[in-house]
């Protein structure tokens, strides 16, 4: 076992950490990208130790915790800044400030285990050795187990027996989707505030929800629950909530019907491509590994793009007021999905565009509700403009509708931070049927 006493940990936590990536979703793995990031990583670290350890035999055998340290911090560079920027003061999280730190806690480091015999330092490597080896176990483990509890969340959404999804006279549908916008009683109780599109929706003839609910208060589980008729048992991660709105069984439906689908949404949904990658989820496996790391927030610090919320939200608009003005032949269900008032507060009350700063990318502020309900009054005139831009809108099913509500301000767990926004439209409907819906998933069943 006198190879246990090297520092094999230095290896197997790039394994350790190319499972836990994987174990994510396993239905994108792919066994050569696999071994071409594993080799990688070994011959780096190989490289490294012999460059440093030529001189130093110690170092090569035996202070391999240093390089794991670093690995740490690059691989897991998002969730690591993200915990931070909840602890500390968010400007302090770049990585200018980051970088040194670690410098200097390398620098302490090393002197201090160089101190310690080759005996102490051994036995910290059979240590790490058997802990990453755990690490490795379980999380294989935990992939097994999820992928079972998915193999059976695939069957019952084939199994279900659904209401009907027939759409009177096959009219043409919008959905305007507005990410994080809390519905009325929610806005009264967290900001006191009377929203006051509800009463330009009201004046128009939607029928406006009050105390509507949604399945989740996480963007990609709200909309792939509606998407796939009201699924109501979650996903187990991400990456399995957006290969489910890809595969989406709601899309499936209206093309049986003879629609056609037009997706404007930076997320792929029914087999359709999102308008503008975000790079909020990953695409394929390779952006699965990379997804998070040190090398995905250096390529986004180097984007001259410095609001990519509000380009992906203006350049929807635009496509929206195109999509709507065509000529069809076919009945049509246009999706856009706008992340407005969501976070980044990106724009004021009358559209400016406002200078975002460090805490804002990061986390809420101290005029947190200010910007939102400025963000909302913004929101309220985008709305009413598309509105007044869709040919003959009256003779067409209008969904005006939040994901979820606002999560500002209120701890995890508080009903309000999944109570939507929610109103519809269309032509002869029918009112005590829609005052039964209780979750914006279930709409789709009630435009009859």
């Amino acid at each position: 076992m006198e190879w246990f006493k090297k520092p094999i940990y230095i290896y197997s936590f790039g394994l350790f950490f190319l499972i836990y990536k994987s174990s994510q979703y396993i239905y994108s793995f792919q066994p050569l990208v696999f071994l071409f990031f594993l080799g990688g990583y070994c011959l780096f670290n190989f490289i490294v130790i012999k460059i440093i350890g030529y001189k130093n035999i110690s170092f090569g055998k035996y202070c391999g915790v240093l390089l794991v340290i670093f690995w740490m911090f690059f691989l897991f560079a998002e969730p690591i800044v993200s915990g931070l920027g909840k602890v500390l003061n968010p400007s302090f999280t770049r990585p200018r400030y980051i970088l040194p730190c670690m410098i200097i806690v390398f620098s302490l480091m090393y002197p201090i285990w160089k101190k310690n015999n080759d005996k102490r330092k051994s036995i910290f490597n059979q240590i790490f050795n058997v802990f990453i080896l755990i690490l490795c176990v379980i999380v294989i483990l935990s992939g097994i187990q999820t992928y079972q509890y998915e193999n059976k969340h695939k069957n019952f959404l084939n199994s279900r027996t659904l209401p009907s999804l027939e759409i009177k006279n096959k009219k043409d549908i919008i959905w305007l989707l507005m990410d994080e916008y809390a519905g009325p009683s929610s806005l009264k109780s967290q900001f006191k505030f009377h929203d006051p599109l509800v009463d330009s929706l009201n004046n128009k003839g939607f029928f406006v929800f009050d105390n509507l609910r949604s399945r989740s208060d996480v963007t990609i589980y709200s909309v792939n629950s509606l998407f796939n008729l009201d699924d109501s048992i979650p996903a187990s991660g991400y990456l399995y909530a957006a290969a489910y709105l890809n595969n989406s069984l709601l899309v499936k439906q209206f093309k049986q019907k003879g629609y056609d689908f037009v997706n404007l949404d930076f997320l792929n949904i029914g087999g359709f491509s999102k308008r503008l990658f975000l790079e909020v989820f990953p695409d394929n496996y390779i952006d699965q590994i990379l997804f998070g790391s040190g090398l995905r927030i250096l390529q986004a610090r180097l984007k001259k793009e410095q609001e990519p919320f509000d380009v992906y939200n203006q350049a929807i608009i635009k496509s929206l007021h195109k999509e709507v003005l065509k000529n069809r032949t076919k009945p049509t269900f246009i999706w856009a999905h706008l992340l407005i008032p969501h976070p980044p507060f990106t724009r004021d009350a009358k559209g400016n565009n406002r200078h975002l700063t460090r805490e804002d990318e990061i986390t809420a502020d101290s005029k947190t509700a200010e910007q939102y309900l400025a963000y909302l009054t913004y929101r309220n005139e985008v709305v009413l403009k598309i509105l007044n831009e869709i040919p003959d809108w009256k003779d067409k099913i209008i969904i005006i509708s939040g994901d979820h509500g606002a999560r500002m301000l209120i701890p995890v767990g508080d009903p309000r931070r999944k109570q939507p926004f929610g109103a519809i439209y269309y032509p002869g409907m029918d009112r005590k049927e829609l005052g039964t819906i209780k979750y914006m998933q279930q709409f789709p069943f009630h435009l009859h």
